[in-house]
């Protein structure tokens, strides 16, 4: 009785005392860095969740400053919105990986690929993806854009008033599915009989799912995740699965050169240009699967969360929609109801289309944290602070983007003037950065570009957007993508 007594009591202080000596350089570097000394003190933080992670992240900046440390649980963070700083990191050979931390989870859920990969195995991989995102083959993805817009309009037609704006939200997100099997996997969902409304409804599943997984910590267990997997998991592994299969079928064809009804001639996309490393016995046929995953996720909900946070700014906004519509008439006199097709010299030729666009992202980055973990060495940064080896590295993209010291004492409200030639040259390059920046930047920030510019110079030709809700009421929630915690009314006319 005594001996288990004795066990009871002394395990958890050996273990607290091992846990502290493991952390006994993020201990000596609380001493240069702002941080919570209690949280220091005892190695365990919040357990943050999705809904919790930017509520926690803004109060700990407001209370510690633009660089501080922080435990997430047991896990010791560097946190920082501090331009120069970030720099640094995203530049930095040695904070090339993506965070274990944060990322994990996403291995679990969509295997291994561009995303998750570390830095060996990275590089190869993300100059074999480069050729199809290059600006001159993504010009022959145009034609795709202004088509499949068509289908956006037939279920936004149809909308009128509506008490809850999640609906536009499901719509872009069955539009973004459509062009991202053509661009990325070159066939036509329709003509493959695939039912794009039914996968992007799973797709959505997906998200939340990978969110669930990364922000709770008990599913870093192995058995804990197996379990769920085939439990409350099931129906979105079997998603995944089901995407896995399609894109593997793809491969087999272009192995026999039997396409199907669904096959695009004259595109090069993303499957193609694996499928060449594949012949060329460069990248396992698994890895292409999953990378394929990985690029076809981002893709999706890239675009489609953009556009619709795109359409709400606008419609909180009558001021900027009517600048902008002017310009977009001015641009395409027509009365062509918003079927006109945006070419690529079109593009450059709307420049309050990319401030409005900028300014969006600036306040709803669709990543709005990212996360990177020091290793290969110790990381110095121009402030004189050393990163030890092993440390994970949050840089929150979201609060960056609404920092006062940097876009002024009105930093959360929408003001596209924010993109003026005059006033980007006076900002720190990495005072803005919804796609990254760096050695990881995102491979495909052209393509969402392009889309997002022809999809809403379309839909501003044809709608009018209105609302009664107010940016200052919106709750934010981080799954891996920003999402709105209540989507807020919305008018939809036709012009």
């Amino acid at each position: 009785m005594h001996l288990f007594l004795i066990v009871v009591i002394f395990c958890p202080i050996f273990l607290w005392l091992l846990h502290r000596w493991n952390d006994r350089k993020v201990i000596s570097l609380a001493t240069k860095v702002p941080s919570y000394k209690l949280q220091m003190l005892l190695g365990f933080g919040p357990i943050t969740t999705q809904k919790s992670i930017i509520s926690e992240s803004i109060t700990g900046h407001q209370k510690l400053g633009r660089n501080m440390l922080m435990y997430m649980g047991p896990f010791p963070c560097y946190f920082t919105i501090d331009p120069v700083i970030i720099k640094d990191i995203l530049n930095s050979k040695l904070c090339r990986d993506k965070s274990d931390l944060t990322y994990t989870g996403v291995i679990n859920a969509l295997g291994k690929g561009l995303i998750t990969m570390k830095g060996s195995e990275w590089i190869p991989h993300r100059k074999l993806l480069n050729p199809p995102f290059k600006v001159s083959n993504q010009i022959t993805f145009l034609p795709i854009f202004n088509q499949k817009v068509n289908g956006l309009f037939a279920a936004m037609d149809q909308c009128g008033y509506m008490e809850n704006s999640r609906d536009i939200l499901k719509f872009c997100r069955e539009f973004t599915l459509n062009i991202t099997f053509e661009t990325m996997l070159g066939h036509n969902a329709r003509a493959k009989n695939i039912d794009t409304k039914h996968i992007a409804k799973l797709v959505t599943h997906i998200t939340e799912y990978i969110s669930e997984i990364t922000f709770k910590f008990f599913y870093f267990n192995p058995l804990v995740l197996n379990l769920a997997h085939r439990t409350i998991f099931r129906e979105c592994r079997e998603t995944i699965e089901y995407v896995k299969g399609e894109i593997d079928k793809i491969l087999k064809s272009f192995s026999t050169g039997q396409h199907d009804a669904g096959y695009l001639e004259n595109l090069y996309t993303a499957i193609h240009c694996l499928y060449e490393s594949l012949e060329n016995n460069e990248t396992p046929r698994e890895i292409i699967i999953s990378g394929m995953i990985h690029l076809f996720s981002g893709a999706f909900e890239t675009t489609s969360s953009s556009i619709y946070f795109t359409v709400l700014m606008l419609a909180m906004h009558p001021e900027v929609q009517s600048k902008l519509f002017s310009e977009i008439c001015e641009r395409f006199p027509e009365n062509d109801d918003g079927n006109m097709e945006v070419t690529y010299e079109h593009l450059s030729q709307l420049p309050y289309l990319d401030m409005v666009l900028k300014e969006t992202l600036r306040l709803f980055p669709v990543v709005p944290q990212i996360a990177r973990q020091v290793s290969g060495g110790n990381v110095r940064l121009s402030n004189g602070v050393v990163l030890p080896e092993g440390l994970n590295v949050m840089l929150n993209i979201f609060l960056l983007h609404r920092d006062p010291q940097i876009w002024g004492p009105k930093a959360n409200t929408f003001n596209p003037d924010n993109f003026l030639p005059c006033n980007v040259e006076q900002r720190h390059p990495y005072t803005y950065m919804p796609f990254s920046k760096g050695t990881r930047s995102c491979i495909g920030m052209r393509y969402a570009e392009m889309s997002l510019k022809v999809t809403m110079a379309k839909i501003i030709k044809r709608y009018k957007f209105s609302t009664t809700a107010k940016i200052e009421d919106f709750e934010w929630e981080n799954h891996i993508s920003l999402h709105l915690v209540n989507n807020p009314p919305l008018t939809v006319e036709r012009r």
